[in-house]
């Protein structure tokens, strides 16, 4: 075999060797920019105030986040479901959090 081939077989073998791992461990990713603490602590703070139904501890709670009260429907799984009157910027406690299917904000009270 010839210099030329051994270096032409050589090249096809990286080549493939190198498209092999390229498949497996996948494409470089961009490193997430570091927010400064400040920057953290008030990405924090919007996401502590969830404006619907959200899951606190094993209880579902429903936060109103508008200026006035609003009735809102919940629908749950095993037991009739509820119509509650939530008052302006307050949590509600609708439930136990497997029972419910969802909360649907349906008018002002």
């Amino acid at each position: 075999m010839t210099l030329r081939k051994r270096l032409a077989g050589g090249l096809v073998a990286s080549a493939t060797l190198a498209a092999t791992l390229v498949t497996l461990v996948g494409p470089a990713r961009a490193e997430t920019p570091v927010q400064p603490p400040r920057a953290a602590a008030a990405e924090a703070d919007r996401a502590a105030v969830i404006c619907s139904l959200r899951q606190v501890g094993e209880r579902g709670v429903y936060h109103n986040c508008k200026g006035e009260s609003r009735r809102i429907l919940v629908t749950k799984y095993f037991t009739p479901n509820e119509t509650f009157c939530v008052l302006p910027n307050a949590d509600w406690d609708v439930g136990q959090w497997n029972n419910i299917y969802a909360a649907y904000d349906e008018a002002p009270c």
